[in-house]
């Protein structure tokens, strides 16, 4: 469930951060202050999709953090319901969060030409530690905790011995060995990726709003905007990333893309094409060793239950 809604925060994120930007870096087409509607429903959306992304992120390593802890009332706190209520409630605080970028962000004429932000003086300071703290300060922080604690989890999960090993704590130890386990991997690389990748940004936010009435020379304006544009696109790199992040850590999403992607060949091409054929081929021998590996565990733990 959080990674569906991250999905959804990155889609937001590429589609108003990154093309709009490309279609003004690369071809000069400048939609953002065109007018003043278009202005601020793309901050808002942008900002409180990417605000979104990281307390989503928070809310996984919760989940996963109360999935790989020993005591069974954390655990039942992972589900579906409880997931489901969280990202809810999630959206909706950043929706409200970011609702008075539809009043207060503006369009205005700087040294480098007409510029869509919040509008100058006290409330621009406000906006600036509102994204810090939103998005790339406070999010990061309970990320490296919750992710350590969840490390932590893991690692009393593995030190317990056979003798104190009960029933509960042996199913729950191989439930964490499978699924579980795949899913605190993506999501511990995610973490670590969002803290790198996200903190320039505010940085850099927070630094153009305090110099903003110094003067400045033609080639610091030059490296200014340049570190501007790198931080942002280190951003964008961060709501792309995720895709090959999970792909690359992830079996279980892998074989879950594979899956995707042979019934969408299955669709296209039909059942009788080589493609599909060959795909079929090659996915099988995968599930085959998949279910004999569930098969062996389900005995190992018939045996120590025993």
């Amino acid at each position: 469930m959080y990674f569906f809604i991250l999905s959804i925060a990155h889609f937001n994120n590429l589609t108003f951060g990154l093309f709009v930007n490309y279609l003004g870096d690369a071809h000069r087409i400048d939609i953002l202050t065109t007018t003043m509607f278009f202005c601020r429903f793309r901050f808002f959306i942008l900002h409180s999709s990417l605000a979104l992304s990281s307390w989503v992120i928070v809310l996984a390593g919760i989940d996963r953090f109360c999935i790989s802890s020993r005591h069974a009332n954390r655990r039942q706190f992972s589900t579906l319901k409880n997931a489901r209520l969280a990202a809810m409630i999630a959206t909706m605080i950043c929706c409200i969060i970011y609702s008075h970028v539809l009043i207060l962000f503006t369009i205005e004429q700087t040294p480098t030409g007409p510029m869509c932000y919040a509008q100058s003086g006290t409330y621009r300071v406000f906006y600036d530690f509102l994204f810090l703290a939103t998005f790339s300060f406070t999010p990061p922080i309970i990320m490296i905790i919750v992710g350590l604690a969840t490390f932590h989890n893991i690692l009393q999960v593995r030190s317990v011995i056979n003798p104190q090993i009960t029933a509960s704590t042996s199913n729950h130890s191989l439930h964490l060995q499978k699924k579980d386990r795949q899913y605190l991997k993506m999501l511990l690389i995610q973490l670590a990726f969002t803290v790198s990748l996200t903190l320039p940004i505010a940085i850099q936010k927070l630094y153009a709003t305090f110099t903003q009435n110094q003067v400045k020379s033609a080639s610091q304006l030059e490296v200014e905007s340049f570190a501007a544009q790198a931080v942002r696109t280190l951003t964008q790199i961060n709501s792309c990333l995720s895709f090959y992040l999970y792909t690359l850590s992830g079996t279980i999403f892998r074989r879950e893309l594979i899956v995707i992607m042979i019934k969408l060949i299955k669709f296209i091409f039909g059942v009788n094409s080589c493609i599909y054929q060959q795909l079929q081929r090659t996915i099988r021998p995968t599930s085959t060793n998949h279910t004999m590996m569930i098969g062996r565990h389900t005995i190992d733990a018939t045996i120590h239950h025993k």
